[in-house]
């Protein structure tokens, strides 16, 4: 007889649900660490390196904590009116945590913050929808990899589907026609973005930049516009191995 799909064992050992636990545990992490440090600042990121962020991270473990991840848990942890807030115009930050951003709690000064947080900076590939910041041109001919490098004949079929119009010629790539990936403050496709990360071209960078700070029950607005963008909490959290433990 058969065997019953409904006596089919599905293990559930992968699933990580992030429930009212972890919630309840980083609202509690944040309000220690309010507690802790004489300072929090709200920074915003732009295409977040793990590696990069990690390595700043280590180097500030002594005298500052980080937390990233979802803003609305970040926002209730400190508290999103007067009247709820863990400590005296803190509420204020909670303003400005929207889209790319995390909480930097420290003991540092504000010169050493901005010379520290400011100071990352690392190349990166471009997203689809970045805009492509030079224009990018391949002649007819042989096609060269990264750095003059030659290709391997193998991701030939990947470059004519993502619309380099190319051939093999005795096991050489060729492009038929003259063929321009981009274009300068175009929007990038996703093809386009994936032809430029096969050619090593980077667009796009890590980046931190502050936008508050909050001191002694005093708040500081360091940009005259702090519309935070409309972005997902989560899109460049995806690699980061849960974001609050050990920060």
């Amino acid at each position: 007889m058969p065997r019953s799909k409904r006596q089919r064992l599905v293990t559930l050992s992968k699933v990580s649900k992030k429930g009212r636990e972890w919630k309840e545990g980083v609202i509690e992490n944040v309000r220690d660490a309010v507690d802790k440090y004489p300072s929090i600042y709200v920074f915003r990121y732009k295409d977040m390196k793990n590696n990069t962020f990690k390595g700043l991270r280590d180097k500030l473990r002594d005298t500052s904590r980080f937390f990233l991840g979802s803003n609305k848990v970040l926002q209730v942890a400190l508290g999103r009116e007067p009247e709820d807030e863990v400590r005296k115009d803190v509420c204020k930050l909670t303003k400005l945590i929207k889209g790319h951003v995390g909480l930097l709690f420290t003991e540092l000064s504000i010169d050493e913050v901005r010379k520290e947080l400011e100071g990352v900076r690392e190349p990166e590939f471009a997203k689809a929808g970045h805009k492509a910041t030079e224009t990018v041109d391949f002649p007819a001919g042989p096609v060269a990899g990264p750095h003059g490098g030659k290709l391997e004949h193998t991701i030939e079929p990947t470059l004519r589907k993502n619309g380099m119009p190319t051939k093999l010629n005795k096991g050489v790539i060729e492009l038929i026609t003259d063929f321009t990936l981009c274009e300068k403050g175009d929007a990038l496709s996703p093809a386009q973005a994936a032809l430029l990360r096969t050619f090593g071209i980077k667009m796009s960078a890590f980046e931190m930049r502050l936008l508050c700070k909050w001191h002694d029950d005093a708040f500081e607005a360091f940009e005259d516009d702090l519309a935070a963008e409309e972005e997902s909490d989560e899109e460049d959290l995806e690699e980061l191995d849960d974001p609050f433990k050990g920060y």
